[in-house]
This record gives C-alpha cells, sequence and structure tokens, in this order.
C-alpha cells in the first residue's frame, strides 16, 4: 500500500494564491494523502473563504502568527502521514509532483529528504530552484536560480532543499524536533537540510516532480536580521569548536562580505546586524540545551559534513540583492 503522505500549507492573508495551490494539490494522482491547511491568524478572510472553497480539508486556525516553520509543526500534530510535504501556499504543482517524491523514498532508504524541480510561476522555461546550495557558513542559495529549464529528469543529490516544497519522512522529521521554530523567517530549509545531513541521510532534487513558484529574490532589514541570527545559531549549536578553528578563515571572509553588505545598505541594516549578534548572545542557554539534542541526532562527522556542503558563495545571487 502508498504509504500516507500528509501535505501541509502554511497560510498568512495568502488570498490571491488559494485556488491556484489548493486546486492543484488536490489533482494529485498519489492514491493516499492528506491536505492541512493551517492558518496563522489571517486577517485577510482567507481562513473562511478556504473553509467554504475546500470543505475536504483539515484545517488548524492559530490565534497568533506563529511562521512558517511553527505553522508547520502546527500541522505536523494533526498530520496522519508517514510521509510529510510542507509547501509553500504561493504555487501551483504538477498533478504527479506528490507521486514521484514519495516513489523515490520509497525505493531509496538512505534517501531522508526529497526536493522538486521548482519552475518560476510567470516565466516557466526558468529555474527558481533545484535544491538548496548550502555554504559550510551557513548561508543558503537557489540552486540554478534563473538558468533555463533542460527538462533533465535525473535525481540529483544536492547539499539541501528547498522550503518552497520537499519531502520528508515523517520519523526523521520528529527526531530533529519538526521545522525549526526559532527560524520565525527564512533558514528553516537551511537548518532541517543541515540536520537531515547530520544525521546521514542523504538529499536528493528530483528534476520530474514540478512545482511553479511566484519567486522573486528580495531582501528587508527583518529578514536580513532573521536569516543572520539564525544561520549564528545553526551553526553554534551543530558544530564543534575545532571545526571552526579549522574554518575561521572563510568566516572571517564571509563575516567581513556581510558587513560591507550592510554598511552598503544603509543603517536599517547594519541595526539589523547588531540586533543578530545581540539575539545570539541572548540565547546561551538555548545553543547549549539544543546542542545537546542535536549530538545525539549525529551520525556523520563534522568533516563529512562540510564535504556535503558548498565550499563557493553564489556571487550572482550575492550582487543581486546588494542593489
Amino acid at each position: 500500500m502508498a504509504k500516507k503522505v500528509s501535505i501541509i500549507l502554511v497560510n498568512y492573508n495568502s488570498m490571491p494564491h488559494l485556488d491556484t495551490c489548493i486546486s492543484s494539490v488536490l489533482k494529485q494522482t498519489y492514491p493516499s494523502f492528506e491536505v492541512i491547511f493551517v492558518d496563522n491568524n489571517s486577517s485577510d478572510g482567507s481562513l473562511e473563504y478556504a473553509r467554504r472553497k475546500f470543505p475536504q480539508l483539515i484545517f488548524v486556525a492559530n490565534n497568533r502568527n506563529l511562521g512558517y516553520a511553527g505553522g508547520i509543526n502546527a500541522g505536523l500534530v494533526h498530520a496522519t502521514g508517514e510521509y510529510i510535504a510542507p509547501l509553500n501556499i504561493d504555487t501551483e504543482v504538477a498533478p504527479n509532483f506528490l507521486a514521484i517524491m514519495a516513489s523515490f523514498l520509497d525505493d531509496n532508504p538512505h534517501a531522508g529528504l526529497v526536493t522538486p524541480k521548482i519552475l518560476l510561476f510567470d516565466d516557466r522555461s526558468k529555474i527558481n530552484t533545484m535544491g538548496s546550495n548550502i555554504h559550510v557558513t551557513g548561508l543558503g542559495f537557489c540552486r540554478r536560480l534563473n538558468k533555463r529549464d533542460d527538462n533533465s529528469t535525473k535525481p540529483q543529490r544536492v547539499p539541501g532543499a528547498s522550503g518552497c516544497s520537499y519531502l520528508i519522512r515523517r520519523d526523521i522529521f520528529e527526531k530533529m524536533g519538526g521545522a525549526p521554530e526559532e527560524n520565525f523567517m527564512g533558514n528553516d530549509d537551511v537548518v532541517v537540510s543541515w540536520l537531515v545531513n547530520l544525521m546521514g541521510y542523504e538529499i536528493y532534487c528530483l528534476p520530474e516532480a514540478v512545482v511553479y513558484h511566484k519567486y522573486t529574490l528580495k531582501m528587508n532589514p527583518e529578514k536580513f536580521f532573521q536569516l543572520e541570527k539564525n544561520r549564528y545559531l545553526l551553526l553554534l549549536y551543530t558544530m564543534k569548536p575545532l571545526t571552526f578553528v579549522v574554518l575561521s578563515p572563510i568566516f572571517v571572509f564571509t563575516e567581513f562580505l556581510i558587513l560591507l553588505y550592510s554598511l552598503m545598505k544603509g543603517r536599517a541594516y547594519i541595526q539589523a546586524k547588531f540586533r543578530a549578534w545581540g539575539a545570539v548572545c541572548q540565547s546561551r542557554r538555548y545553543i547549549r540545551e539544543r546542542k545537546k539534542q542535536v549530538q545525539k541526532l549525529r551520525k556523520i562527522s563534522d568533516c563529512e559534513l562540510l564535504k556535503r556542503l558548498r565550499w563557493n558563495l553564489e556571487w550572482g545571487q550575492l550582487l543581486h540583492i546588494s542593489k
């Protein structure tokens, strides 16, 4: 029998996207799935609309905005599937995308996480991302962003998945504590991918599974703060002290680039950078406790982990957000 998949949609004032996304999700050819619609206290009537239009969904209404990761975990509580499939709501999915990803996990026990080929919604000949390129300093980049789709179908092993859409084994997800709720905005996919790698499992992009995403590469001070804070936390609770020493030249160089970026973008970004440092200093207890949890999950060394990650920065994406 097909293993059940729980698709989790997190909604926050996303009325314009509901019909396209949910209608495509409900047309899946895969025989066993449920759709959990998590609302983060929206004020645009989207929750009420979804309840009327799509009563077959499972609805979870939060009394406050928990962020994307918090929303996923709220949905996970109600999920009954053996596979969990978080999906951004500003998407449209191909009818077989779920069947392809679930079949791959069925046939490949060494794979813990898979992600589809994600194309740009408004130009479907171009790639949004085919997995994530995760740098050794914790920076995450869209893999092959804006490249032409070559219609390849061969599974590709990648450093990380895209938070827009992925399928993960439920037992792995629960062991790591679900989605990282400290990541209110951004980097949740980097954390999930990092931990899946640390647990010894492999990550694949499956080009046959296709998602169309309404994506624009952009940055703002609050997102910058969240990304930097979450990146620091991840490194501090996963990496061993010797690893920091070995990688110190790379960390110093990357920090210099990010500080330069902050100066170029202005006061709000400089403040965001200092806020990130302050937030990490205030999270010392959390880092200690999280480190203990993560070390219990670890199946590979830092050396093996670094072999799975990227050592080159994605300069095109860095230059784009610097404009």
